[in-house]
């Protein structure tokens, strides 16, 4: 067979042993590029989870939390209990009878209640004047990391929101 020679077993033996250490590198590298991938994983699933909701998990009974402040002009400062049907229509004492709509963006789920009905035609200086009585109220639904149930944000600086019961 063919006869090696001292140097070229040292060089083989200095390539076996840089080809080594390159592997364990490349392997942490690898296990390093896993583990950064595995935990922006769970914080995109967690944050899916707390910020975007399906119809069918919206719907049921809310009731609104501290509401006390009265110069909120558009938000009830009453004790209000808002429920969300499964035909994309809600009911509340405050705010009658409407509809609803889900939005969906990179900061979660907004939801939309148009609420109000028809029209008022009244008589002004011999003239007849119509005035829609439908409003709209356009906010978001978050739930805070996995605890709680989700809650319909009214006001975030005074932490009015109304939340799941049921």
């Amino acid at each position: 067979m063919f006869a090696t020679s001292p140097s070229a077993k040292t060089l083989t033996a200095s390539y076996e042993k840089r080809n080594g250490y390159e592997r364990k590198k490349n392997s942490k590298i690898y296990n390093l590029k896993k583990s950064i991938l595995l935990i922006a994983s769970i914080f995109i699933a967690i944050y899916a989870y707390n910020n975007f909701f399906t119809n069918n998990t919206l719907i049921g009974t809310y009731v609104n939390r501290n509401y006390e402040n009265v110069f909120i002009g558009g938000n009830p400062h009453i004790v209000d209990t808002l429920i969300l049907k499964k035909d994309n229509q809600f009911e509340s004492p405050y705010y009658g009878k409407g509809k609803y709509k889900l939005n969906y963006t990179l900061n979660g789920t907004k939801i939309d209640l148009d609420y109000g009905e028809g029209f008022t035609s009244t008589n002004i200086n011999g003239e007849q004047v119509t005035v829609s009585n439908e409003e709209s109220f356009s906010t978001y639904v978050n739930r805070i990391w996995f605890v709680g149930n989700p809650k319909i944000i009214l006001f975030e600086d005074l932490n009015q929101y109304y939340e799941k019961i049921d």
